[in-house]
């Protein structure tokens, strides 16, 4: 049987992966172990203080002959290396084991801190990018509630879970360590008694693991469901308001935010259960070493400040025990997180075979046999569709929505391939080309206006359009008449376009865009419902910007409105991802067709 089909196994890998990720801040994780080091042994140090302390005050002999000679016995090495007076030498060394504890703790804690930060950064940095090398299927198919929650949710748990669990496992492990030896050292037998509870603790922590995993994931997928309602009424919120579903929205966000919350409640419980279970085996072994330690045959041999020293590191280890019985559920956490988080990371790329660099194109564009659907399981969405495109002259493709018309646009960039024919620019099949020089030589107008938040030039000179000067994103700006509004704002192209463009209308977003496609300035334009959605002012405005950089190119426009396109060289008039009909606006009328009835349509509408 394959190992990855293990949990196990497959726990013990992602341990490993995430292991790769300390390697450049390796010195930080040693130096941090160290430092937990030092706290441990200085909580034993101190309960050593107490028994010296104990054994002072018993005996009339001169201190330094009285300090029993094992060299374990810390508090030993001051008493006979200083002679100072016991008041002060005990002060200085409860001083100086406090010092040594909040000291090294500090250290401990933040660089463990920078090392699991790094960490995280790190793989929420990678996941991100691997997002923007995802095919679009993979959008498609999955909300952005789920993927927000990724990289926000999900990997500060990761976060959280590493940060402390780091600093339990070294922290109160150390401690632990440190006293369990001290332990062994004063009495093997009596000690022995703790270590028969680690197989019984270890089943516990074997049984609560399963569940831990079992919950956590269902704890990150319900979170999802809680950032997915979440986003959507952030981004619907005016479409609730206008069909009064607050009730409803809320219904279903209760809905999604309760399963959320009972699954923490028995994350909690199995926590608790588990923890004071472990709690109540240490308490009782507590109790057996305090009778125990009134048998003379145990207790021979141990000076009073030994026993003190000894019930006191019992007494302590409780403390230690119980938080690491706690760092098993955020390994769970943890692990459920980094598996969910490289599930992801380790998704295929969108894929791209083509090897030349598509340059200096005229920009004549051919679909020849084209098919395509979007998944085995779904229906065909584009059938044998043939069209020609000759170099600068417009060629629109209309229809009712779900023909199939934005799907070809996306074919033509290559966001998907075609399952049947080919496409070829300049008579050549694109799959040839590189996915982003066929990009540089396509500009796009669509009707999805959402601008990123940032200032009206950044938006217009996007990704490679950022090396433009400032007087072409100007020329640009006037050629798409952004200037008539961003003339009238304080701060011009540099002000601020708020969240998805909200401080501008959709005609000005619009502009925006087309402003974006004028500085691109490539042979090959996409004209994607451009004016969809647009007041008759706002229309006008957009139409002449569109004419203007429509000249000289080749140009695909997909249109529902039929009055944008009539000027266009051919129009191609789709139905049920077929093309029924083509030719010019004035040819497509007289034969009485589809064309017409659309025409007609819209004509009877707008009157």
């Amino acid at each position: 049987m394959n190992d990855s089909s293990n949990p196990s196994s497959k726990d013990w890998l992602t341990y490993r992966r995430l292991a790769t990720y300390v390697q450049s801040r390796i010195w930080y994780f040693v130096v941090a172990i160290i430092a937990f080091g030092l706290a441990a042994l200085a909580e034993v140090f101190f309960a050593q203080i107490l028994g010296a302390v104990v054994d002072s005050f018993k005996n009339e002999q001169p201190v330094d002959a009285s300090i029993p000679a094992q060299w374990y016995w810390l508090p030993g090495y001051f008493l006979q290396c200083f002679d100072w007076p016991l008041a002060l030498l005990f002060a200085g060394m409860i001083g100086l084991a406090a010092i040594v504890r909040a000291f090294s703790n500090v250290v401990g804690e933040f660089l463990l801190s920078r090392v699991s930060f790094h960490v995280v950064h790190t793989i929420r940095c990678e996941l991100h990018a691997q997002m923007l090398t995802l095919p679009c299927s993979y959008f498609d198919s999955s909300r952005q509630g789920d993927i927000s929650n990724r990289l926000t949710d999900t990997t500060a748990k990761l976060r959280d879970t590493a940060t402390d669990v780091f600093k339990i496992l070294f922290q109160d492990g150390g401690k632990l360590v440190f006293m369990l030896t001290a332990m062994l050292l004063m009495n093997l037998y009596l000690t022995l008694l703790f270590l028969i509870l680690a197989p019984i603790v270890a089943v516990i922590v074997h049984i609560a693991s399963k569940r831990f995993r079992k919950i956590s994931v269902n704890i990150q997928t319900s979170m999802g469901e809680v950032t997915h309602v979440g986003h959507e009424t952030v981004a619907q919120q005016k479409t609730i308001r206008a069909y009064n579903a607050q009730k409803q929205q809320h219904q279903t966000f209760d809905a999604a935010s309760e399963l959320n919350r009972r699954q923490h409640l028995k994350m909690i419980a199995t926590k608790a259960m588990s923890a004071q279970f472990i709690q109540l085996l240490v308490a009782f072994a507590i109790a057996a070493v305090v009778g125990i330690l009134f048998m003379n045959q145990i207790s021979q041999g141990m000076e009073p400040g030994q026993l003190v020293t000894y019930v006191g590191l019992s007494g302590a280890l409780a403390n230690p025990i119980k938080r690491l019985s706690d760092v098993n559920a955020r390994i769970q956490i943890g692990l459920a997180a980094a598996t969910e988080i490289f599930e992801h990371i380790d998704t295929e790329s969108e894929t791209d075979k083509g090897t030349e660099q598509l340059q200096g194109i005229s920009g004549a564009i051919e679909f020849k046999g084209v098919g395509f659907q979007y998944s085995r399981t779904s229906k065909q969405v584009l059938h044998e569709i043939s069209l020609s495109i000759e170099v600068g002259k417009t060629v629109a493709i209309v229809g009712s929505t779900g023909t199939g018309k934005s799907t070809l646009a996306q074919l033509l960039l290559r966001f998907y391939e075609p399952t049947e024919g080919e496409i070829l620019i300049d008579g050549v099949s694109i799959s040839r080309y590189s996915k982003s020089s066929l990009r540089n030589q396509i500009a796009v107008v669509s009707q999805d206006v959402m601008l990123f938040s940032d200032t009206i030039q950044a938006n217009m000179a996007l990704g490679s359009l950022r090396q433009k000067d400032k007087g072409a994103i100007e020329h640009a700006a006037k050629r798409a008449r952004v200037n008539i509004f961003s003339d009238r704002l304080p701060a011009g192209l540099n002000t601020n376009v708020g969240d998805r463009g909200s401080t501008l209308s959709q005609g000005e977003k619009q502009r925006v865009l087309i402003a974006r496609a004028i500085l691109k300035d490539a042979p090959i334009l996409i004209l994607d419902e451009a004016t969809s959605s647009l007041d008759t002012e706002s229309e006008r405005l957009i139409q002449l910007a569109l004419e203007e950089i429509m000249q000289d190119r080749t140009t695909l426009v997909i249109a529902h409105r039929l009055s944008t396109i009539m000027r266009a060289d051919s129009i191609a008039v789709m139905e049920e991802g077929r093309i029924v009909e083509q030719g010019t606006h004035e040819e497509l009328l007289r034969r009485q067709g589809r064309y017409a009835l659309l025409y007609e349509s819209q004509a009877q509408g707008n009157e």
